[in-house]
């Protein structure tokens, strides 16, 4: 169990990127939470930037459309214009991920206890 969380990048208590002292990045969107190793992270987020490089060579044609991010067998389906919030937050905390998992982090970050989040009700 997580005993140490580092913020490194919030939009709102429901959508942000963390990192404990087991090296794992926590990365929370609106409820749904990916838990990767450092690396791992590091492989999406490359991903995910592309695939940003993409959407603004392509400009206004896909601004109605919708990305998915495929983790395993979890799929996630956003609308462009989320995606390219999570992109902005990814990008801030790239240079921040510490990708040995020891534990020390640049002194600019800050250490929270995670927010309890109130999950979602599906009908």
């Amino acid at each position: 169990m997580c005993q140490h969380i580092v913020i490194l990048a919030e939009r709102n208590g429901q959508q942000y990127i963390s990192q404990c002292e087991h090296g794992t990045v926590h990365l929370i969107w609106d409820g749904v939470g990916l838990h990767l190793s450092a690396e791992a992270f590091n492989r999406l987020a490359a991903h995910i930037l592309k695939t940003r490089a993409n959407i603004l060579e392509l400009g206004d044609s896909v601004s109605q459309g919708h990305c998915r991010i495929c983790v395993g067998k979890l799929s996630l389906i956003l609308p462009v214009e989320d995606f390219l919030l999570m992109v902005e937050m990814i990008d801030e905390v790239m240079p921040q991920v510490n990708l040995t998992g020891n534990g020390q982090y640049h002194p600019s970050v800050r250490i929270t206890p995670p927010n309890q989040l109130i999950p979602p009700v599906l009908n």
